[in-house]
């Protein structure tokens, strides 16, 4: 034991220099409380992953009527197994494999406890807007070029000729710089109400469309194509009905030409 001498008066006195005690010292007298806890929260915790009480007791789907989504693809994507706990699920996670869907734009994912644990599934469709042809294959597309399924849904649906342009699978985004441009064509046209079949290139890179009565309209460079568009009308109506026109050639807007059948 270390001492210290205390100065004054006549002698000195001893002075004891203790130690702090340390963490584990002060701590192991709750120690024996600590592994009781430890082991009710251990119990805890696998009670309320087993227990009945949280288990999914029912699925509702709602899906607009019509839809290219079935209820029963809704369920497979959102996954929810038949001992699932609703606290347990990952509701992100479920909008994510929802919306993968190629038809789903949006989904809702809704769980709850009362009166009994339930899920809520809702979803809003993407529309078809137009089909893509690239070689051999046809897609069907929506408005911000979203590949809904192979094959084209509707002939009525305008028809966008792509050439050899590659098309990812239904769920991807076409990205094609030629495709999105003639899409964006396909928008233009629509504003200036003239309804087409189909929209390609012709062998010089000029653009052609096919009018919904097979009329043939050669707009050329797209670069003025809403000033093209908005004529279209007034040559078919300059021309009257006695004979059925086969193209209108708009290439040089300043003097349109009209070819008969």
């Amino acid at each position: 034991m270390k001492t210290t001498a205390r100065r004054g008066g006549g002698g000195t006195s001893p002075r004891t220099l203790r130690r702090k005690p340390s963490l584990a010292a002060r701590v192991k007298p709750f120690w024996i409380f600590a592994i009781p806890l430890a082991g009710l929260a251990a119990w805890g915790a696998v009670w309320f992953v087993t227990s009945p009480t949280f288990r999914v007791a029912r699925i509702g789907i709602d899906v607009p009527i019509a839809s290219a989504v079935s209820r029963d693809q809704v369920r497979a994507a959102a996954g929810v197994g038949a001992d699932a706990n609703v606290w347990l699920l990952n509701p992100w996670a479920m909008r994510g494999r929802i919306e993968a869907i190629p038809y789903v734009d949006r989904a809702a994912v809704h769980r709850g406890q009362f009166p009994h644990p339930f899920v809520e599934l809702a979803i809003t469709v993407r529309r078809p807007s137009a089909c893509v042809r690239a070689g051999e294959l046809d897609v069907t597309i929506d408005d911000v070029s979203r590949v809904l399924q192979t094959g084209c849904v509707a002939t009525t649906l305008p028809r966008i000729v792509a050439g050899s342009a590659k098309l990812p699978p239904p769920g991807g985004t076409i990205a094609d710089p030629e495709v999105r441009q003639l899409l964006g064509d396909a928008r233009v046209l629509v504003k200036a109400n003239v309804s087409v079949r189909s929209l390609d290139r012709d062998r010089w890179g000029g653009l052609e469309a096919v009018d919904v009565t097979g009329v043939i309209v050669k707009f050329g460079d797209d670069g003025d194509l809403m000033k093209k568009a908005a004529l279209v009308e007034p040559v078919r109506t300059a021309m009257g009905t006695k004979r059925p026109i086969r193209a209108i050639d708009l290439r040089s807007p300043g003097t349109p030409t009209v070819e008969f059948r």
